[in-house]
């Protein structure tokens, strides 16, 4: 490796402004919101397909490694820093263009460096009613970024694996190519269809190490004029595994087409204020009671679950129907369930601003924000909800918004994903697990059930600390590969891997390292690109 020769020839392709070496911008890089000992040598930041490929020749001649990001906001995975040691960042944040958009089919194709944001602002000046899936994700992360960790959303699109397509992928060689029918300029069905004569090269970029993606086309979906959302309380825990039962059913027989959520107490405590050190030293873990009493000062009910859904349907008689239908399912198992639709909504901003004008204060913003602005319409989570439960157990003051950095601040976060039968019994199961082992290890387990499909659970787990706080790093890191461990144990495996558990898989029953093996090394023969993700090298033989 010959990093300061390679730096220099980046210099005459880039120059110097898009060539970083400073201790404070490798300092940045560097850190996670948990323990790393990755080094990085420069960050460079190529404007262009082309100046990417002539950076990709340079670090092959000197055999320099290479770790591309879209924007580095994989808080809780590993942030912007590379998956092995002695390397250099490849920032995408230039290659921002919004490459085109079909009113017609709702399709929207951009570079790594578009936001969510910034595709959110860009649907609305369209005009639109086509919309992203909703994200958890900060409002400045990567439309491609997120795709390409398989990050799931809310809404119709919410897996987002399923609604990509059309790659421009650059290889670690330096060769381009587009897959679909993308490779031919001429048709009509670029970015309509994955199902094109050939092998489905789409998902082996994704999760991977075999190329860098530079362009991806995103199916948006529409909201209809019967868009309806709802939200209920679980107040008896016990009841959990019927609950999940009964959305299982919904699912299944599509009256709830999109995502639907559930939140435990110690998620929505991460979401809606800062850990009470005035009633608990933090540590051990907040018992579920104080966290209850704590959200009581600031949610309308204090329960051990929240959760969330939404109806999109075509006539107002069949939003009557499918209400009913939840109604019925939920009937008994939950509290406070409420639906959010018009006139209603409208109705009861009217209410709420007149009692505001008598002195009655109303939560009127529930309105906005479960319906108005809900995540299930492709709005987005203010940064104060998204980064700043990353602050959860700090005991220093949060940062305004704009201000956040969680990897500078000291922040500590793990996220975990556990994909679970969409049924009552693994799912209780799995929850017994999370909490037994996060509360045995002093921390809050923190979870949000995703219902992804009409069979698939992801479970988000959080572990949040304070990195100030000596041994906090190795008690949390302690406590993330136990849960892990057993939650692989009993068959609950994780939808994807930060640079915290690359290495932490079994190994497989067959030779699927083996196929990774042989892809890995014709595509990459210098061994250049992101080297130890996703490619389970430790079980290389």
């Amino acid at each position: 490796m010959n990093f300061s020769e390679a730096i220099q020839e980046w210099k005459s392709i880039l120059t110097d402004d898009y060539v970083q070496t400073s201790s404070e911008s490798l300092k940045h890089v560097e850190t996670a919101t948990f323990q790393t000992t990755a080094k990085v040598h420069a960050i460079i930041l190529p404007a262009s397909v082309q100046q990417l490929k002539e950076c990709l020749y340079i670090a092959n001649k000197h055999k320099t490694p290479l770790y591309p990001i879209s924007k580095g906001m994989n808080y809780g995975y590993g942030s912007k820093v590379p998956s092995c040691d002695e390397s250099v960042i490849v920032d995408l944040g230039r290659m921002n263009k919004m490459i085109s958009f079909d009113s017609t089919q709702g399709v929207l194709t951009v570079e790594p460096g578009v936001t969510f944001q910034e595709a959110f602002e860009f649907l609305i000046q369209q005009k639109t009613n086509f919309t992203l899936a909703g994200t958890g994700a900060p409002l400045t992360a990567s439309l491609i970024g997120n795709a390409v960790e398989r990050g799931i959303g809310k809404g119709l699109a919410s897996n987002r694996i399923d609604h990509i397509c059309n790659f421009e992928v650059v290889l670690p060689t330096g060769e381009s190519f587009t897959t679909g029918l993308g490779r031919h300029e001429n048709s009509k069905g670029i970015g309509l269809t994955k199902s094109v004569p050939g092998p489905l090269l789409d998902g082996i970029f994704t999760q991977s190490n075999f190329g860098i993606i530079t362009k991806m086309s995103f199916w948006l979906t529409p909201i209809p004029e019967n868009f309806q959302t709802f939200i209920f309380s679980v107040q008896d825990e016990a009841k959990l595994p019927l609950i999940v039962d009964a959305l299982h059913d919904l699912k299944q027989n599509d009256v709830l087409r999109s995502s639907a959520t559930l939140f435990n107490s110690h998620r929505m405590l991460g979401f809606t204020g800062k850990y009470p050190w005035e009633l608990h030293d933090g540590k051990t873990t907040l018992p579920e009671k104080m966290a209850l009493e704590v959200l009581g000062r600031s949610m309308p009910v204090a329960a051990f679950w929240y959760g969330d859904g939404a109806l999109y349907s075509n006539s107002h008689a069949q939003a009557r129907a499918e209400r009913k239908l939840v109604k019925k399912a939920l009937k008994g198992l939950v509290e406070n369930l409420t639906f959010f639709y018009e006139p209603k909504v409208t109705a009861l901003t009217f209410c709420s601003r007149v009692l505001e004008k008598m002195g009655v204060s109303v939560p009127s913003q529930m309105l906005e924000f479960f319906f108005k602005k809900s995540l299930y319409t492709g709005h987005l989570v203010p940064m104060e909800m998204t980064l700043g439960s990353t602050y959860f157990r700090m005991k220093s003051p949060r940062p305004a918004p704009e201000k956040m950095d969680p990897c500078l601040d000291n922040c500590g976060i793990y996220w975990m994903g556990p994909i679970v039968p969409f049924d009552g019994v693994n799912v209780d199961l799995a929850i017994k697990i999370i909490k037994e082992t996060i509360t045995e290890h002093g921390f809050e387990p923190g979870m949000t059930l995703q219902m992804i499909t009409a069979r698939q659970i992801d479970i988000i787990v959080s572990i949040a600390f304070d990195r100030t706080i000596p041994g906090e790093d190795l008690k949390a890191k302690t406590c993330h590969d136990d849960l892990l461990q057993k939650l692989i144990d009993e068959g609950f495996y994780p939808y994807r891997l930060g640079i915290q558990s690359q290495f932490l898989l079994p190994s497989p029953d067959d030779d699927y390292c083996l196929f990774i093996e042989k892809i890995k090394k014709a595509l990459d023969p210098n061994d250049i690109l992101s080297p130890g993700r996703y490619d389970f090298r430790s079980n290389w033989k």
